[in-house]
Parts: structure tokens; C-alpha cells; sequence
């Protein structure tokens, strides 16, 4: 059965009747009904008819696996269909060419591709900037403190949140950013070989990988470099990076309740999810990224945290989020675009408080 079909028969079932101000069976303690930007009523989802709904993640994010997989799109009446590219422009681009409903992207792609004429709105904000970020160098190389890196080439990927990162790293760690080379790899991942072959001197790295090559057998061995603090640059409370619509797609009413369906979905997931401690995310990551926390982090909970996204579960803040779109004209110029509106971008559903706490509905095979 086709996508169309399903949710024929899900608006023909009357889930669907904008009329309604009560909340349908199933959902928890949510309130009656939620509401767009416009103040129309949008009624919550039925778990025994979930709607099927297409989403594009990237490559490395297990975030919506999990939901899925523990019960709480289901929950919310949503059964997800979810898909992989390389990246957050990949997805836009896929989401505006129709293969896919809702994409995952950073916030910055999302300002570019709306500056670019995309109609895309941001209905779910999914996290911000990491608390620290590492700069890793060689343990017994020449690169002693931040002010070594003048005249030193740092390899970093090419998305623009890490050139803005990495700028700000250097600022607040004394550093000109000007007075660096930026050397730009594709894949993160070849960045370690890089630095221990020599091809450059330092990298703005990952904990992941900062943890594995710290006193781990047969790993390079590395250190990491400075003040990480990312608080020293950025508002630790601004989105950085969210889920994204059509704006064509959210013309349809149905649509309009799987967005504000998903966001409560999501977030409810990372409510539970960040009560979690070290012995019950040790199976969750090696199941979904295949990393033994036990192993890298001894169950350290600071570094046990750093290797984990900082996601959001309450409400998009616009004037945090603004700092950080600022942050980006001034560090990255030349990568982002400016004159977007941030309150013309989110949708109503990504304005919703944060969900209680809930036990995952179900528990994964």
C-alpha cells in the first residue's frame, strides 16, 4: 500500500477533522490539543492508525532509531520509515526533490538553503553546540599550548558550524584565527592518520576519537589542546542543528499534526534518554554506533557525557539561536548566508514545552 493510501485512510478515519479540541486516546499526559502560529487547533495523532512518514537522517545520527525503536514515535502515531545520506545539505535537497517528508540538517544549511530560495520551515529542534569540542594534537609533538598553532595547519571538515567552532576555539584561547591554515578533509575520519602522518599539525576532532587514541593499545597517541569550553563562543542554548519540512508539505493539515506528533515524539525520547546512566547506555551505543563506552571512558561520567549529542527537549529559542546565526556571519562569511528570519523559519511545533518523563513504550528486539 502506498504513502498516499495510508493516509487516505487516515483522514477518512476522522484522526484527522480539524474540528477537534480533545486529544485522541493514547497519548500520555499531553495537553488537549496543540496549536500552529496561526491558532488553529491541530489535533494529536491515533497510535492504533499510525501514519507512515519518511524521514531522511544522516549517516551518523542513531537519535531516530532509538525513538523508533523503543516505542515512541509509535506512541505518538507515527511509524517511521527513516533513510541515510552523507549530510544535512544532502537532505534539503532530497526533502525539496520529494523523496523524503522530514530531514535532519544544521541550522546553518537550513539558513543557506532557505536564503537560496528553498521553501523549508524547522519543525523540530534537535540540539545544540557540544559543551566542549577537542583539538587534538600529538602527545609528543611540538604543539605545547594554543598559541603553538600560529602558522600551523588545523584539518577540519567542511561543514560550516566547525570552521565557526574552531575560530571561536582559537579566539577564546588567545589565538588569531587568522594567523592558522585551515585544511579541510571530507571524511572526519581520516583525520587522525593525517595528523600522525603529518600532513597537519593538529585537528578539530570528536571525544570519540580524543578517547580512543588517549592510552588505548595499538592507537595513535594523542592529546587534546586548550580551553574546549564552547560557552567561552557560542550560547549554549541556541539550536544548532534541527529537523526540517517543505513548506508545500505543511500546507496539508495532516501534516501539520505529524509535525507537531514528531517533535513531542523526539523530544520525549530525549527526556528518558538523559536519565540513562553509564551501565545502561553501554549496550544502546554499542548496539547503535558500535562504541564500548566501558572501554574509552572507564564510565568517566565527563567524558561519558562529552560523547554524547546535547540534545533539546523543550522549545526553539530564538534569541539564543539568533547569537549563534550571528556567530556564523562573523566567523564564516563566506559559507553563510544572511537576511533570514529566523521567526518566518520555525514552526509552531518546534515552540512546544518539554514533555514529562515517560518509559520507553516498548522495549527493542
Amino acid at each position: 500500500m502506498t504513502t498516499n493510501r495510508r493516509r487516505h485512510r487516515w483522514l477518512t478515519s476522522g484522526v484527522a477533522l480539524l474540528a477537534v479540541s480533545t486529544m485522541l486516546a493514547g497519548c500520555g499526559n499531553d495537553s488537549p490539543a496543540s496549536a500552529d502560529p496561526a491558532g488553529t487547533a491541530v489535533p494529536a495523532l491515533d497510535p492504533a492508525n499510525p501514519v507512515t512518514v519518511k524521514v531522511i537522517n544522516t549517516s551518523t545520527a542513531f537519535n531516530v532509531a532509538l525513538a523508533k525503536d523503543y516505542g515512541f514515535f509509535r506512541k505518538y502515531g507515527l511509524d517511521i520509515q527513516e533513510s541515510q545520506l552523507a549530510n544535512g545539505t544532502q537532505v534539503l535537497a532530497a526533502l525539496q526533490g520529494g523523496s523524503g517528508e522530514i530531514g535532519y540538517a544544521d541550522l546553518y544549511a537550513g539558513i543557506n538553503a532557505k536564503a537560496q530560495g528553498f521553501d523549508i520551515k524547522l519543525v523540530a529542534n534537535n540540539n545544540t553546540n557540544a559543551e566542549e569540542f577537542p583539538i587534538l594534537v600529538k602527545a609528543d609533538g611540538p604543539i605545547k599550548t594554543p598559541a603553538d598553532l600560529a602558522g600551523r595547519s588545523i584539518a577540519l571538515p567542511p561543514v560550516p558550524q566547525h570552521t565557526v567552532n574552531l575560530r571561536g576555539f582559537l579566539k577564546s584561547n588567545g589565538v588569531d584565527p587568522n594567523a592558522v591554515k585551515y585544511t579541510i578533509v571530507q571524511s572526519q575520519s581520516a583525520a587522525p592518520q593525517a595528523l600522525a602522518g603529518g600532513s597537519v599539525d593538529a585537528f578539530f576532532g570528536q571525544w570519540i576519537q580524543a578517547y580512543s587514541n588517549e592510552g588505548q593499545p595499538g592507537a595513535y597517541d594523542f592529546r587534546v589542546l586548550g580551553d574546549p569550553d564552547s560557552s567561552k563562543w557560542s550560547n549554549l542554548k541556541a539550536t544548532t542543528a534541527a529537523f526540517w519540512v517543505t513548506g508545500d508539505w505543511l500546507k496539508d493539515p495532516k501534516n501539520q499534526a505529524v509535525a507537531y506528533a514528531f517533535d513531542k515524539a523526539l523530544h520525549a525520547s530525549y527526556v528518558w534518554f538523559k536519565t540513562l546512566k553509564p551501565e545502561q547506555l553501554q549496550p544502546i551505543l554499542l548496539r547503535y554506533q558500535k562504541t564500548d563506552l566501558q572501554k574509552i571512558t572507564g564510565n568517566d561520567p565527563k567524558k561519558v557525557h562529552n560523547l554524547l549529542t546535547n540534545t533539546q527537549t523543550g522549545p526553539f529559542d530564538f534569541d539564543a539561536t539568533q547569537s549563534w546565526y550571528q556567530l556564523g556571519l562573523e566567523y564564516a562569511p563566506d559559507k553563510i548566508q544572511k537576511g533570514v528570519d529566523l521567526r518566518q523559519l520555525v514552526y509552531g511545533s518546534a515552540l512546544q514545552p518539554a514533555p514529562d518523563l515517560i518509559q520507553p513504550p516498548e522495549n527493542p528486539s
